[in-house]
């Protein structure tokens, strides 16, 4: 699937939704008239590899004065904000990532999407996570984190972007 953005405008705000895989192949637009607020749909990512990361570091840094809010950002995506310097911009925020599970009962993968502010709370240097694990599978099963806590959500740590606070 060929990486594409696309763009739509609602309410005085420009929200671009990234698609596809981001790769050598991948060919990311040129906007002259960017600035504010931008939101950046994550959710049709596919996967994302070394080129790919150099692109995306070398497009979100031609822009000045752009405050980017990431929505939907799948698990790919997150592992490169935890392992790359440089990979979120400066004066972004990240509004909701893609938590992975594991249900042991139904033999599962489960992504689930969490909101920083809602479920994912950062205060005073931590990561909480607030949710009902038995809503988290559809069969009301008690799945378990499929990821690391600290390493998954160190990027809200770590990051100078902006973490959206409860």
């Amino acid at each position: 699937m060929p990486f594409e953005v696309k763009e739509i405008k609602k309410e005085g705000v420009v929200h671009l939704h990234f698609s596809g895989h981001i790769d050598e192949n991948s060919t990311f637009p040129i906007f002259n008239s960017l600035k504010g607020k931008v939101e950046i749909d994550l959710k049709d990512i596919k996967s994302i590899n070394s080129v790919g990361i150099r692109a995306w570091i070398k497009w979100f840094s031609s822009f000045q004065g752009v405050n980017f809010v990431f929505l939907n950002c799948p698990k790919s995506i997150v592992m490169q904000m935890n392992m790359v310097e440089g990979f979120l911009p400066d004066h972004s925020s990240i509004e909701s990532i893609n938590v992975p599970f594991y249900c042991e009962d139904c033999d599962k993968e489960i992504e689930v999407l969490f909101s920083v502010g809602n479920e994912i709370i950062v205060e005073d240097g931590k990561v909480q996570l607030h949710y009902d694990k038995n809503s988290v599978c559809p069969k009301g099963c008690d799945p378990e984190l499929d990821v690391n806590e600290s390493k998954y959500f160190k990027f809200l740590l770590k990051s100078k972007a902006n973490v959206k606070a409860a």
